[in-house]
């Protein structure tokens, strides 16, 4: 007897006051929320008030973007002013270290600018101390390569004459990235923990806009980004749950980008599996599904914008606004046939819309949103050009949400 009265006290649930001491001490529930997963902490916060207060406590802790920054920049909030006015945005393996909470000491950090900011981003570069180094097929300085006046009221679409022979240093571009127009890679040395560091910053000057650039990455597992105000992963369940991507073909990086993270311990799929075509919504990839930044399945991670100097209106006459450009980009990732029978490869899709209206080029996954988008922009367009120069240029930057489909419901009415 006295056996199975001492099994049934083994076996009573935990105390409400040791639960108490439990998840009332941070250094006792740090160390069993690390090691757990974003969707388990989820989980786990929706159990009861006291849990759900310390998830959110250890969150905060986790996800210091100030912190995670201060390994390359003294002043992290300065950065994140400077992505705050020109839209830059951090992605790479730097986003995906920041969102599994892990850490790659070899590992650079890759910005992504919007056209007519380099100029500003490479400035602000050099004032902490990072000296650019040039390609071979670069000048010395990056000044004689990148203009301060930038002239948006001019076409933005390349039309490439095939006919015309590239210059050198545009094949190689072309050959080595996928709607990049240049890289410009800094360096600085620095002393850490008592050890002379190579920092290594990467600023990628996009041909179209950052969202575009991403989508030609390598694989899903890498597609997530850090805007000044938020982090985002585009597919959360499948990176940091499944730990498994799917190569995106037609990408331009070598293939041992992709073998490294598989050595870091993810599982690369270079089709899709039968359980993603048969039920596309419960698969981790979402194939033929229209998706948008910041939308449910995406992992939207908000960041503490404290201290951080937001952007004034382009011009007197333009809105004024406060989110980042890039979260008003969409895309689908779509199943077309491959050599295999009853098999299906993933492909990218997104139209294009660049415009001398917009400030910024977006992309849009609904061909008849972006043909609405790009009729009214025309009209617009022509508006303005006969009107005013570009000094007193009126700059249309729209939230998807509520402008883009009002654009939408208007031609549909029409």
């Amino acid at each position: 007897m006295m056996q199975w009265e001492s099994l049934a006290a083994r076996q009573r649930p935990p105390r409400a006051s040791r639960m108490k001491h439990v998840f009332s001490n941070a250094p006792i529930y740090d160390s069993i929320f690390r090691n757990l997963s974003p969707r388990t902490l989820v989980r786990l916060s929706r159990t009861c008030h006291m849990i759900h207060e310390a998830v959110t406590r250890f969150c905060q802790r986790a996800y210091n973007i100030n912190r995670h920054l201060s390994r390359y920049f003294p002043d992290p909030l300065s950065f994140r002013s400077l992505q705050a006015r020109t839209g830059l945005i951090i992605s790479g393996s730097s986003a995906l270290q920041f969102l599994d909470r892990s850490f790659y000491p070899e590992s650079d950090l890759d910005i992504y600018c919007h056209p007519g900011h380099v100029y500003e981003v490479l400035e602000w570069m050099e004032s902490f101390w990072y000296r650019f180094e040039p390609h071979k097929y670069q000048d010395a300085s990056w000044r004689s390569q990148v203009s301060a006046d930038w002239d948006g009221t001019v076409s933005r679409i390349r039309v490439l004459d095939p006919l015309h022979y590239l210059h050198e240093e545009d094949r190689v571009r072309s050959t080595r990235y996928s709607n990049i127009a240049e890289v410009y890679n800094f360096k600085r040395f620095m002393i850490i923990d008592e050890e002379l560091v190579a920092l290594q910053v990467q600023v990628i000057e996009t041909i179209n806009n950052p969202i575009d650039t991403i989508m030609k990455y390598h694989s899903t597992c890498v597609m997530n980004i850090i805007t000044f105000d938020a982090a985002y992963s585009f597919y959360p369940i499948a990176t940091f749950e499944d730990r498994s991507a799917l190569k995106i073909p037609g990408s331009r990086h070598r293939p041992d980008v992709l073998a490294k993270y598989i050595k870091r311990g993810w599982r690369a799929y270079s089709l899709f599996r039968p359980g993603d075509l048969a039920r596309p919504y419960e698969s981790p990839f979402l194939p033929n599904i229209t998706r948008w930044v910041g939308d449910r399945h995406c992992w939207t991670v908000p960041l503490d914008t404290s201290g951080v100097e937001l952007r004034g209106a382009l011009s007197p006459s333009s809105e004024q606004f406060s989110w980042d450009p890039s979260t008003q980009s969409g895309w689908t990732l779509l199943t077309k046939p491959s050599s295999l029978a009853n098999f299906k490869v993933p492909e990218m899709d997104a139209n294009l819309v660049a415009t001398t209206i917009f400030r910024y080029s977006y992309m849009i996954p609904s061909q008849s949103l972006s043909l609405a988008i790009r009729g009214w922009a025309c009209s617009q367009a022509k508006l303005y050009h006969g009107l005013v120069t570009r000094r007193d240029w009126t700059w249309c930057v729209y939230q998807y949400t509520i402008h883009f489909n009002c654009i939408y419901a208007c031609t549909k009415v029409t």
